[in-house]
C-alpha cells in the first residue's frame, strides 16, 4: 500500500473537484479517478492534468476498473444516484444504499487495506451502510460529516466577532443536515469562553448564536439554488481529511463515525462527532461534555438517523 496513492470514486462535480483540490494542494503523487463511465473520468483527468506543469509533479489515472485502486492508502467515495421524478427521499436512499454496498464490496476485494472516506449523501447513513457491509475495522471507514459545516460556522462567527476564524474553536455535530447543531457550551475564542468574550456593539449572545448557525445551515441551500450543486467547499474539506490520513497529522475534525457508547445513543448509530484523524482513519473518537439540551439534540438526531437506516 502506498500512502501517496489516493483514489476517488465518482467523476461528477464533487469527485472531479476533489481530484483538483488534491492537485492544487500537492496532496499525494498518484491519483486514481474511478468512474463507471470511463470517458467522463478521462475528460476530467485530462482537464486537471493540464494544470500539473504549473504546479507539482503528479500522476492522474482515469479508470472504470476496481483493480486500479489496489494499494491506495485512502479512497473517497462520492457516487450517488440522482432523484427521479416522483421518487421519495427514502426510495432514493434505498438506491444509493445498494450502490454503496456494491462499491464497498468491490473495495474489500481489490483495496482491503485502504481507508474509506464516505462523501456521498446522506453521509451519516451511507457511512453506516459502508461499515455494516465491509470487513474492515470501523475506524477505517468514516464520513466527511460536518467538517464543512463546522468550517462555515467558524468563519461566520469569526466574521461577527472580528477575529481570525483559526482562533474560533467550536464544533457542529449530529446529523449532517437540518438537525445539526453547534456545541456552544464548548465554544472558545482563542483561550476565552464564548460566553465571556466581549461582544461590544453586537447583538446579544443568543442572537449571535442563532444568526451564525442559521447562516451555516442555509449556506448549501443558497448555493444549490443558484448553481445547482455544491462542490468546491466539500472538495477542500475532503482533501484536508485525506491529507490528515496520508501525513498522519492527528488533527481533530467532526466526521461521521459510530457514536461512542458514552453518549447513550442507539447502538451502531453513525453521526458527526469530533475525532482524531491520522494514518489509521478515525483513530480516536473524542467524548464531548454536553449540556442537557445538547444531549437531547444529539439523541433526536440519533433517533432520526436510526429510523431512516432501518427503513432502507
Amino acid at each position: 500500500m502506498s500512502k501517496l496513492k489516493i483514489g476517488v470514486i465518482g467523476a461528477g462535480n464533487v469527485g472531479a473537484a476533489i481530484i483538483n483540490a488534491l492537485v492544487l494542494r500537492n496532496i499525494g503523487k498518484e491519483l486514481i479517478l474511478f468512474n463507471r463511465d470511463k470517458e467522463k473520468a478521462i475528460a476530467e483527468a485530462m482537464d486537471i492534468d493540464d494544470t500539473i506543469p504549473l504546479l507539482s509533479e503528479m500522476q492522474i489515472k482515469a479508470t472504470n476498473d476496481y483493480k486500479d485502486l489496489k494499494d491506495c492508502s485512502i479512497i473517497a467515495i462520492t457516487i450517488g444516484a440522482r432523484q427521479k421524478e416522483n421518487e421519495t427521499r427514502l426510495e432514493l436512499l434505498g438506491r444509493n444504499a445498494k450502490i454503496m454496498q456494491d462499491v464497498v464490496l468491490n473495495l474489500d476485494k481489490y483495496a482491503p487495506e485502504a481507508i474509506l472516506l464516505i462523501v456521498s449523501n446522506p453521509v451519516d447513513i451511507l457511512t453506516r451502510v459502508a461499515q455494516e457491509v465491509s470487513t474492515r475495522a470501523h475506524n477505517k471507514i468514516f464520513g466527511s460529516g460536518t467538517v464543512l459545516d463546522t468550517s462555515r460556522l467558524r468563519y461566520q462567527l469569526g466574521k461577527e466577532l472580528d477575529v481570525n476564524r483559526k482562533n474560533v474553536h467550536v464544533h457542529v455535530i449530529g446529523e449532517h443536515g437540518d438537525s445539526e447543531f453547534a456545541v456552544w457550551s464548548n465554544a472558545i475564542i482563542g483561550s476565552i469562553k464564548l460566553e465571556d468574550f466581549p461582544l461590544e456593539d453586537l447583538a446579544s449572545l443568543e442572537d449571535l448564536k442563532n444568526k451564525v448557525l442559521s447562516v451555516t445551515k442555509k449556506r448549501a441551500y443558497e448555493i444549490i439554488q443558484r448553481k445547482g450543486y455544491t462542490n468546491f467547499g466539500v472538495a477542500v474539506a475532503v482533501a484536508k481529511l485525506i491529507q490528515c490520513v496520508i501525513r498522519d497529522e492527528k488533527k481533530i475534525f467532526s466526521v461521521s463515525v459510530k457514536a461512542n457508547k458514552e453518549y447513550n445513543l442507539h447502538e451502531n448509530t453513525v453521526l458527526s462527532l469530533p475525532c482524531v484523524i491520522g494514518k489509521d482513519g478515525a483513530e480516536n473518537r473524542l467524548i464531548l461534555t454536553l449540556t442537557k439540551e445538547e444531549k437531547e439534540k444529539l439523541l433526536e438526531a440519533s433517533n432520526s438517523l436510526n429510523n431512516a437506516y432501518k427503513n432502507i
